[in-house]
């Protein structure tokens, strides 16, 4: 064959493999279908599913934007690459929930671009009756290196490796990337949605981490948190092979005030906090249940371990000035319901404050009080400042999602409330009593719409509440009674135990509750 020959087959062989890619839609890595065409005043459009709701709602992402494959949260894909202008995005797909029952997932959403800037759109899934509706999310969306950071096109791998490095945890990211190997493998190799569940676990504090450091909101804070979350998840998935259920608690002590719970003496972490399991999300240090750990110590004569676990949650605690009054927030770093990251509890605001309180008198250690001073402190802030208190037809409400004003928790305010009576008990400060009161009056004036007329209500929004929560509805205000001395806490937690009767479920003891009150911290 001659030279010339030689360079002609070469060149149509070239041809060939080239065309091939383009027919077959595969880039090869690290590059854009766009980088060598793009002109100068083109735009680029990304788009990202977010972690947020799609974490817990979904078990198999599989989307298409105009040409780009969504089949990951947190991952940005090119979506579009060309002239500026109004450009419309169409999404469209199907998703598959942890039951592996499958839905049809679409969107369509247009945004106005300008030449030579590049957009990111950040996309949230909601769960519609028989669909998942795709929408965008402005707040996170927009020009990239205007009003998002450009940090969002990075690689998660270098980002991470530097943040755990930070906290002096390279090696938990070693044991977690094998674990997360093992599991996608197994779940590749059977279908098992059990498997990729757990690859889900594994893989929920990392993504959170690179997520944070991406937005510049990884504070230390945050990172210690994850780093716990993350540590105490791949232990659990060293331990045992099944995901965890609803409910599911881990604490690496032999100390559990509830038998449920897997207590671990000999683990990597020593520690008398409750990590709590949540579908998609592993194993979380939650400050609402270790506060109610903290509570149910106290009320059962064991301040010992109740300090124990106050002690170890200061480190967890952020610290802010708002004008000129300085507060205390315990932030929560799970993606819960439709809640962003982090966001506020007013239970555990409230609670803390009165617990903290019980601490220094336990102890006389001048830092529990201050602390309880500035979680007393929160109360003061606006909703924009992760404030949790909202003023209602009832009167001011004590948040237990502080992201979602409309969801006026029962029981979640009345333990606001409770912690707010034990601060003014331990100081006599008369901002905590009437934070208590004007809180107690408004669920006076609520009581009516929270009463269905056979049972009552979780909250606001919902038209009922479980066994569980029906029965500690009564309880909460027979302590009521008992710290207002107003008829009407008690005519109600009569009226709601007569609705156990009704359904042939024992009644709670009234009188025995009444007494246990009156003798209780």
């Amino acid at each position: 064959m001659g030279k010339n020959t030689r360079i002609l087959v070469i060149l149509i062989l070239l041809l060939i493999i080239v065309s091939g890619i383009i027919l077959s839609g595969k880039i090869p890595p690290g590059e854009s279908p766009y980088s060598k065409t793009r002109k100068s005043d083109d735009v680029q459009v990304y788009v990202m599913l977010k972690e947020e709701n799609a974490v817990f709602e979904a078990a198999i992402f599989n989307i298409t934007v105009n040409n780009a494959r969504i089949n990951e949260t947190d991952v940005p894909v090119l979506a579009y690459s060309g002239e500026s202008g109004r450009i419309h995005l169409r999404a469209s797909g199907e998703v598959t929930n942890w039951k592996g029952v499958r839905f049809n997932a679409t969107g369509d959403f247009s945004l106005e671009t300008e030449g030579g800037k590049s957009y990111l759109v950040m996309l949230t899934l909601i769960h519609k009756p028989g669909v998942f509706v795709i929408k965008p999310d402005p707040q996170l969306s927009g020009v990239i290196g205007e009003d998002v950071p450009d940090t969002f096109l990075l690689e998660d791998a270098p980002l991470l490796e530097k943040a755990l490095k930070r906290a002096n945890t390279t090696e938990e990211l070693k044991i977690n990337r094998e674990l997360r190997e093992k599991y996608m493998g197994l779940w590749k190799k059977t279908g098992n949605l059990s498997y990729l569940l757990a690859y889900r676990d594994l893989s929920y504090h990392i993504k959170m981490i690179s997520f944070l450091e991406k937005s510049g909101k990884l504070t230390d804070t945050a990172l210690k948190t994850y780093v716990l979350d993350l540590t105490a998840t791949d232990y659990y998935y060293s331990t045992f092979s099944e995901p965890g259920r609803k409910d599911l608690t881990l604490v690496f002590s032999n100390e559990s005030p509830y038998y449920g719970a897997i207590k671990v003496t000999d683990g990597p972490i020593k520690s008398s906090m409750p990590f709590v399991y949540y579908r998609g999300r592993g194993f979380n240090l939650y400050p609402v249940s270790a506060l109610h750990w903290a509570h149910v110590y106290f009320e059962r004569g064991r301040p010992d371990v109740a300090v124990e676990i106050l002690r170890e949650l200061q480190d967890f605690i952020e610290y802010g000035k708002y004008q000129t009054t300085e507060y205390a927030l315990f932030p929560v770093y799970f993606h819960f319901q439709n809640a962003s990251i982090p966001w506020v509890s007013g239970y555990a605001q409230g609670l803390g404050a009165g617990l903290y309180a019980l601490a220094y008198n336990t102890t006389g250690e001048e830092s529990y009080l201050q602390t309880a001073k500035l979680l007393l402190n929160s109360f003061e802030l606006p909703l924009e400042r992760n404030g949790f208190v909202i003023q209602t037809k009832y009167g001011p409400w004590y948040l237990e999602y502080n992201y979602y004003p409309e969801q006026l928790v029962l029981n979640g305010h009345i333990i606001a409330l409770q912690g707010l009576y034990y601060y003014w008990e331990a100081t006599k400060d008369e901002r905590a009593y009437d934070l208590f009161w004007t809180g107690a009056m408004s669920v006076k004036r609520a009581l009516p719409d929270f009463d269905t007329g056979n049972w009552s209500r979780y909250a606001s929004i919902y038209n009922s509440s479980s066994l569980f929560y029906h029965r500690l509805h009564i309880r909460l205000l027979v302590w009521l009674y008992a710290r207002t001395g107003d008829y009407e806490f008690l005519r109600y937690a009569e009226k709601w135990n007569g609705y156990l009767k009704e359904r042939g479920e024992k009644p709670e003891d009234i009188e025995k509750l009444l007494k246990e009150v009156r003798n209780s911290p």
